[in-house]
């Protein structure tokens, strides 16, 4: 008797050891469906519950989410330890996160050296992504940046273009994705982009011919509900992307700049620097206000500090150009170096300009 509950016991506990792989298994399948249907929080919440499995899926999905906010508030010490775990799992894309996370100061440990390895690295495996893998969409939507932006690799806009072809054919891209994508499809074709430079932090392109001028609308106009959704949740990145679409009218929504300021309030006053700095370019270029250059100033200083290139590049246009302040082509060139050092082309660009211009005999920009 005592042999056939001994046999018993070890059948009934052979066959939970079996059972506990399948049920995480189908535990991770079910925050993989809740992704895909852009339900964050409860693809988090399924996913935390296996927090401690092995599984890279896990591992991407939580590394994302506290990444980016998605059903979460961001975390970026925890994102990294997931992220870690993903790109040791095969997750290229979680690889690309690290570069950017070291590129932007996330990164525990980590430094612009190390951003340009990871970077490296990343564009090497990236093309050898499977069609069919959980990242394909979000490793093609980084990889056009890295050709785009000249990330590990030489720029190459046709080869950028590709990818973010197929990045906007692939499933379950965030809202997020879907706005770089559109930004992309949205910009200047080669060898269309304007000479005039204005206080935008950018080239002037009104008149450019577009990439994909249909495909970036339907691209903003499929990020606008999950962004919305994200916004009600909390989520500042997603409160920022809906004041751009409202002050450019993009995405089926009406140009609007008092809804746009609406919105960039609403994110500065939780202190979201990129917020911060697109109040300061409202009030500095007059858009739906009167200009308020000392208000500017206030909003484009509380980006700055938090090392917000653009709040930083537009400072120097006020120094530059004396709004608010008295001219000091001098300071226009410090901040310029720091928005240049931050990864600002445009600043790069006026800050040539200032050199050019500064009528002092010693010039202090790189102090």
């Amino acid at each position: 008797m005592k042999r056939i509950i001994t046999l018993l016991l070890a059948l009934t506990l052979a066959l939970t050891l079996c059972a506990i792989p399948a049920a995480a298994e189908g535990a991770a399948d079910d925050a993989v469906a809740l992704y895909n249907s852009g339900d964050y929080s409860g693809a988090f919440q399924s996913a935390s519950a296996l927090a401690d499995s092995a599984d890279p899926t896990v591992a991407l999905i939580l590394g994302k989410a506290y990444y980016l906010g998605l059903g979460v508030n961001e975390n970026h010490s925890k994102a990294m330890t997931y992220l870690e775990a993903a790109a040791k799992g095969g997750f290229p894309s979680a690889s690309y996160l690290l570069a950017e996370a070291a590129d932007l100061g996330y990164g525990l440990r980590m430094d612009k050296d190390e951003a340009a390895r990871r970077y490296i690295k990343f564009v090497a495996v990236a093309d050898e992504t499977d069609p069919a893998a959980f990242d394909y969409g979000a490793v093609m939507c980084a990889l056009s940046e890295c050709f785009a932006a000249g990330r590990g690799v030489e720029k190459n806009h046709e080869l950028a273009l590709d990818a973010a072809k197929k990045a906007a054919a692939a499933p379950n891209l965030t809202p997020f994705e879907l706005m770089s994508l559109a930004a992309f499809f949205d910009g200047p074709a080669p060898n269309h982009v304007s000479n005039a430079a204005d206080a935008t932090g950018e080239y002037a392109v009104e008149n450019a011919r577009k990439v994909d001028a249909a495909k970036a609308d339907e691209l903003y106009a499929k990020a606008l509900a999950g962004l919305q959704k994200m916004a009600d949740a909390g989520n500042m990145a997603a409160v920022k992307l809906l004041g751009d679409l409202y002050l450019e009218g993009k995405g089926g929504v009406q140009q609007d700049y008092a809804k746009a300021l609406d919105y960039y309030m609403q994110a500065a006053d939780e202190d979201y620097a990129p917020a911060q700095a697109q109040v300061g370019y409202i009030y500095q270029n007059a858009l739906g206000v009167s200009a308020d250059y000392a208000k500017a100033m206030e909003y484009n200083n509380r980006a700055a500090q938090q090392g917000n290139a653009q709040g930083q590049a537009q400072i120097g246009y006020l120094y530059q150009n004396g709004l608010g302040v008295t001219q000091n082509l001098d300071e226009a060139g410090r901040w310029y170096t720091r928005a240049k050092e931050g990864g600002s082309e445009w600043a790069a660009a006026m800050l040539e300009q200032t050199e050019a211009t500064n009528p002092h005999a010693s010039f202090e920009a790189h102090a």
